[in-house]
Order: structure tokens, then C-alpha cells, then sequence
């Protein structure tokens, strides 16, 4: 089921609502999944279905809505990985391992997750992530992995940061968040560090660049994670994304998410995602990139479509 297979009356309503819906305290996102009759359906994430917050309207544009408990953080993180992917002198590059700024602001390093290596337009290797865990000035030192002195060692470099996606579009609303479609960034990769395009730590190499799909088996890796296993519940969302002490940073339009399978065997951490995974990509089962992981919140994930964001960097594998 892909997000253009949704019966644009459902979709309009979405678009009518959200921004309404999501000034309401306690409604973190809405977007379009699938029911438990497997018809499509509006959902609104919300932090307890169970004590739902006041004033929900009875329908969405005429249309039933179901509850699911949802508040997307954004999961930059500052734990050093301890795996040995990547490492100087271990190379090479690859996705889903450790990556930071050069730069520790107050003592704090701040990691992400290299999603994966690329090749841009004319053909050099490129690093995506999320905006942000790598996002500052267009110019700054990108490490790998994160640094923990500063200076951080310069056999530690791994390129610098060439382009920045983040939300920027004032709120329709006075004093709301700011919005956008991408929490993305890209950075070179320096010839002193090699880099296999395509591949990602523990998954293999991706095979192409496509979309997400609702009902689509998906897996991901992280380097606070490794590899975990879900499902696209949802596309079409509109989600604001959360600090890690609660506050909302700005709002997420066009995304998807993913609920992880509760399976020890396939996640044997028991979540999704935690906090460093930002940045990492997902992939199907034909080990295809859809989607940019951004933010979880322990069974699910939220992740931007990939597909737009090969187009506006001009990525290739």
C-alpha cells in the first residue's frame, strides 16, 4: 500500500486538519494507516490512547479516526559506539556506524548514525544523516567516529558538511513550530577515509532507492541499536518532533512510521530505536533504501521518504 494509493478524500482531510489538530496539547502527529479490517484509516498519535487528551473532535473531515500512542523524539546521542566498523585504520566507510560533529559545544559530543555512502552528482562518495546531528555551518568538520577530544583526532575526519535539509517554514500558526518535509544532511566523504557505497553495517549492500510502503517488513541500523526489525504502519504524517527533555523542536510533514516487531529473535533489545540512532536508513526486504530514520520513541520510529531526498541531493548508488 503505497501513500499514493490513499483515496484522496482521506488524504484531503488530513491536510484540512493537522495543523489544527496538532495545536491540541497532547496530540503528537496524525497520518494514515490501515485498520484492523485493512482499510485505510486517520490516526492520531497520542502520548495514552488510554486517557486520551481533551477536546478531539468526533470525526476527521467526516471521517473515524483511531488512537495509537506515539511522541516522536528525535534520537541524537552521545554514547561512543563501541563496534569496530569504520574505525581509522579499519576502514572502510559504511552505513550505519557512528558519525558527530567535529565541534563539542558545553562537553558534549553529539553522535548520529551515518545512514549511508553515496555517490553525488558528479560521482565522489557522500555521507547522509540527519540534520540534526551533523547540521551547523556548510564547511564543518564531520568525524568519524564522534569525537571524544577535542581537537578530535584528524585521522578521525571523515569529511565536511556540504548541504542541510531541516525545517524552516514558519508555523500557519502565531508562535507555533516551524515545519518542513526533510531532517536531512550530506557530507563529503575526505580520500583518506575509504568508503563503500551502498553498504550498510550487519544488512548488506542496498540494492536501489525507493519508497516506503504500508505493511512493508522493514530494517534499519543504528549504531546504539544495531539492526532492528518493523513494519510501515503509517505515511502521510504530520508529527512534531520532540527534545529530549520534552520540548518540541518543529513539525515533520509527509513521514512515515514504523512500529517495530515484537519479536526478541528479530529485536533483541526490545525497541526500535534509542537515542543515537538518528540518521540511520531503512531498508525492505530487497534491501532497498525508503526511508531516513529521524526519531522514535521505543516501539516506533519516524522516518522521512527517502526517494525525495535522493532527488534534492542528487543521490546515486
Amino acid at each position: 500500500m503505497p501513500a499514493d494509493e490513499v483515496p484522496a478524500e482521506i488524504a484531503a482531510a488530513l491536510n484540512e486538519s493537522a495543523f489544527g489538530l496538532l495545536q491540541l496539547e497532547g496530540v503528537n502527529g496524525i497520518d494514515v494507516g490501515v485498520d484492523e479490517a485493512d482499510e485505510y484509516t486517520l490516526r492520531l498519535l497520542v502520548s495514552n490512547p488510554d486517557d486520551p487528551p481533551g477536546g478531539l473532535p468526533d470525526s476527521i473531515g467526516g471521517f473515524a479516526y483511531i488512537l495509537v500512542a506515539g511522541t516522536p523524539q528525535l534520537e541524537q546521542g552521545g554514547i561512543p559506539d563501541q563496534q569496530t566498523y569504520g574505525m581509522p585504520g579499519r576502514d572502510p566507510i559504511m552505513g550505519g556506524i557512528q558519525l558527530g560533529p567535529a565541534a563539542i559545544v558545553g562537553g558534549d559530543v553529539h553522535a548520529g548514525t551515518l545512514g549511508c555512502v553515496f555517490r553525488d552528482p558528479a560521482g565522489f562518495p557522500v555521507a547522509v544523516s540527519n540534520a540534526h546531528v551533523i547540521c551547523g555551518a556548510v564547511g564543518d568538520a564531520i568525524q568519524q567516529p564522534a569525537p571524544q577530544t577535542d581537537p578530535a583526532p584528524t585521522i578521525e575526519r571523515l569529511g565536511s558538511l556540504q548541504q542541510c535539509l531541516a525545517p524552516d517554514t514558519p508555523s500557519l500558526f502565531p508562535g507555533g513550530l516551524v515545519s518542513g518535509s526533510f531532517d536531512a544532511a550530506l557530507c563529503s566523504v575526505d580520500g583518506a577515509r575509504t568508503a563503500e557505497v551502498g553498504r550498510i553495517a550487519d544488512i548488506g549492500v542496498a540494492t536501489a532507492i525507493s519508497s516506503p510502503r504500508i505493511g512493508s517488513v522493514v530494517r534499519k541500523r543504528g549504531y546504539r541499536t544495531g539492526v532492528s526489525h518493523g513494519v510501515v504502519e503509517g505515511t502521510l504524517g504530520a508529527y512534531k518532533a520532540h527534545n529530549h527533555d520534552g520540548s518540541e523542536r518543529w513539525m515533520l510533514l509527509g513521514q512515515v512510521s514504523i512500529v517495530m516487531i515484537p519479536d526478541l529473535g528479530l529485536n533483541p533489545q526490545g525497541v526500535w530505536s534509542r537515542s543515537g540512532d538518528s540518521g540511520s536508513v531503512v531498508v525492505n526486504e530487497s534491501n532497498e533504501i525508503v526511508a531516513l530514520h529521524w526519531g522514535g520513541d521505543g516501539m516506533r520510529g519516524y522516518a522521512t521518504d527517502f526517494a525525495p531526498i535522493a532527488i534534492a541531493f542528487g543521490l546515486g548508488l
